[in-house]
């Protein structure tokens, strides 16, 4: 598994110069237009890249009693399950597989994401945080990052599955812990940052009462969260799918349907937060470019990286949801992911993935 230092090494600086409404459950990937609730949408228009040029230069401590369980060997324990391995604790709420391949796929994204925002950890205008809760912090690296930039904050960090390293700034903590069950904190939070959490969540509003609940009086709440692929020309579409790509995505949406969870919550997230509360409520969306189609510089760069981070999750996303929910055998779904991969690949297709940022704060 995961060594104990930083699994962030060797990957590209993202400040250094840049180198050759329904409801959850009833939605589907196309049904939410993306107008709908943003407030600001950047990279609005990518010029496409027609040179022939392909990609040469780019050559590819709390007292609960499901914290103190978090050593036990049941959850050390993981499931192994056509090739890949899952978490044991609260077996099965989680899609996504938990071993070495995953681990370093999530801290690429984790530089996809810093490099979205310019190096920064999240958007909200934090003002000497004391505690900060990291949801669903996967290998740890944003909170680990986030408590070296704030030595004088507390950070907890919890996910399912215990894959974190065990160096870690000293004011850290990994617990693990299942964020759908009641909160149990010593101290209300100055910030919440939750990341890629779609299909984690049955029950959003509950999330954002709990979460709006677990903050002091003018503290943020941040979520990070992929919404759907998108494109703004005639080379991709989801319905009707117009290629392999599309194809595995709407499977996906679906199967994670069938669970009473859903893919496409992210537009939902400013209305649901206003309703719990939170006040100065935000959505920013952001685009990556699946490979490096575009021709600005900086968006090639973005491409590059998302079309690594494409290819490692288009098996890591696909196998449990289809094998589980829809019945699928794994070789059928190692076909789709082939074909799927033939289209990431393919810089004559245009699409991105739609990122949104939505981050509100509690009223003082």
């Amino acid at each position: 598994m995961a060594s104990s230092s930083s699994r962030g090494d060797g990957l590209a600086n993202p400040n250094a110069p840049l180198e050759p409404p329904p409801q959850a459950g009833d939605t589907t990937a196309g049904d939410v237009d993306i107008s709908d609730g943003t407030d600001i949408e950047h990279n609005q228009d990518i010029e496409l890249d027609t040179s022939s040029d392909n990609d040469s230069a780019y050559a590819g401590s709390v007292n609960s009693s499901t914290w103190t369980a978090s050593l036990t060997s049941s959850i050390q324990h993981f499931r192994e399950e056509n090739g890949r391995t899952y978490h044991s604790y609260r077996d099965g709420k989680y899609i996504l597989p938990n071993d070495d391949s995953e681990m370093d796929r999530l801290d690429l994204q984790n530089m996809l994401f810093s490099m979205t925002i310019g190096g920064a950890p999240c958007l909200a205008p934090l003002k000497n945080p004391l505690h900060c809760l990291d949801v669903g912090t996967g290998t740890g690296i944003w909170a680990m990052d986030f408590a070296d930039a704030h030595p004088g904050c507390e950070v907890i960090g919890i996910d399912l599955s215990p894959i974190q390293p065990t160096d870690v700034p000293p004011n850290l903590t990994f617990l693990i812990d299942d964020i759908e069950e009641t909160w149990h904190y010593r101290h209300a939070f100055d910030l919440i940052h939750s990341r890629m959490m779609v299909a984690s969540l049955a029950d959003w509003p509950k999330f954002f009462a709990a979460a709006f609940a677990n903050l002091r009086p003018g503290g943020w709440l941040e979520n990070q969260d992929v919404w759907t692929l998108k494109c703004d020309d005639d080379s991709f579409s989801l319905d009707p799918p117009s290629c392999s790509l599309a194809r595995w995505w709407n499977l996906i949406c679906e199967a994670v349907e069938k669970i009473g969870r859903s893919m496409v919550a992210a537009p939902l997230h400013k209305r649901r937060m206003i309703d719990a509360g939170f006040v100065d409520v935000t959505d920013e969306t952001y685009k990556w470019p699946i490979n490096t189609w575009p021709k600005d510089e900086k968006m090639k760069l973005m491409g590059l990286w998302s079309r690594e981070n494409t290819v490692e999750a288009l098996e890591a996303l696909a196998m449990a949801p289809l094998t589980r929910i829809l019945g699928w055998e794994k070789e059928e779904v190692q076909v789709l992911v082939a074909e799927a991969r033939k289209d990431v690949m393919n810089r004559d297709i245009h699409a991105y993935w739609s990122i949104r940022f939505v981050y509100g704060r509690r009223p003082e």
